[in-house]
């Protein structure tokens, strides 16, 4: 399990938090983490460079000289691309440069950034990270204190975000818009202890296990399957397999041998004359106990 030092404002340390192994903890993939940054700088352009092609100049509404007998290469229009004042061959028109990724992709390069952020030391966590006035002395001296340096600071306190925006590459951010290209950028990479909590696109900073397992499915089938030691729960659509394991076992002490996941298309439903829609989509995933686990005591008196 990863895990951060523990700051308060005044720069001390004051112990550890235990971060999300499935965000904080997988191996890093590079080549994902480029092409986001890629994506982003993209993005980012602006696209309105222009210039003008020989039929936009002005000028040229008749040959400069006759074709022959003037010793001169002959020439069609002054508006030519090889005249002064002429036009540009193959001139940049203003265009947009931003492209869309696959969200799965761009979920895993958030996870690399900050699992490679982690796995080198450089995630510092602070607990209470506000300010009561607006003050970039006093935040320079926070800063100073961990060693941070060229630091993203995930906050949404309005005093420490206008407190940072003086300081040279220092870059604030609020949880909801996290990117892939500041966390690569910075050197240090201090949260808010709060923000660890916040939940953006399948990306939870510290998720716990309720936020994974929902609710058991009782079914004639379901309970049936519990003979084989197999359950149904209804799970969170963002959580994977591993993350399902260990809720399932952090929650009933048990031992997990397999999990199955199925996504589940929600039910159609009629409400009078109007077309038919559908409930909501939600997954669903059958868990496998060891031979030698304990069952699960909540489905044993419904058999």
């Amino acid at each position: 399990m990863p895990k951060a030092n523990l700051y308060d404002m005044a720069g001390k340390q004051i112990g550890e938090v235990e971060l999300s192994e499935a965000i904080f903890g997988i191996e890093p993939n590079q080549y994902v983490v480029h092409d986001v940054v890629k994506n982003h700088l993209a993005n980012c352009r602006q696209g309105t460079q222009s210039a003008l092609t020989r039929a936009e100049v002005s000028g040229g509404g008749r040959k400069p000289w006759r074709q022959k007998g003037t010793g001169h290469a002959r020439q069609g229009s002054t508006r030519a691309p090889q005249w002064t004042h002429g036009g540009i061959v193959f001139a940049p028109k203003p265009r947009s440069y931003s492209y869309t990724l696959n969200k799965k992709v761009r979920r895993l390069a958030l996870k690399s950034a900050l699992s490679a952020k982690a796995a080198s030391g450089s995630v510092l966590v602070v607990d209470g990270l506000s300010m009561d006035q607006i003050k970039t002395k006093t935040f320079q001296g926070f800063l100073n204190s961990v060693g941070a340096g060229k630091a993203m600071v995930v906050t949404s306190c309005p005093n420490v975000v206008k407190s940072a925006r003086n300081i040279p590459g220092v870059v604030t951010s609020p949880a909801a818009l996290i990117n892939v290209y500041d966390i690569v950028n910075a050197s240090q990479l201090i949260i808010d202890k709060a923000a660890l909590a916040y939940h953006r696109g399948g990306v939870r900073l510290m998720k716990t296990a309720y936020d994974i397992i929902k609710r058991p499915i009782i079914t004639e089938q379901s309970m049936a399957d519990t003979e084989m030691k197999r359950y149904t729960f209804e799970v969170a659509k963002s959580a994977n397999k591993i993350e399902i394991a260990k809720a399932v076992e952090q929650i009933f002490g048990v031992k997990v041998a397999k999990v199955n996941t199925l996504n589940m298309q929600g039910k159609l439903k009629r409400m009078g004359a109007r077309p038919a829609g559908r409930r909501p989509s939600w997954k669903k995933a059958m868990v496998t106990l060891t031979a030698d686990s304990k069952a699960i005591e909540f489905f044993e008196g419904m058999v």
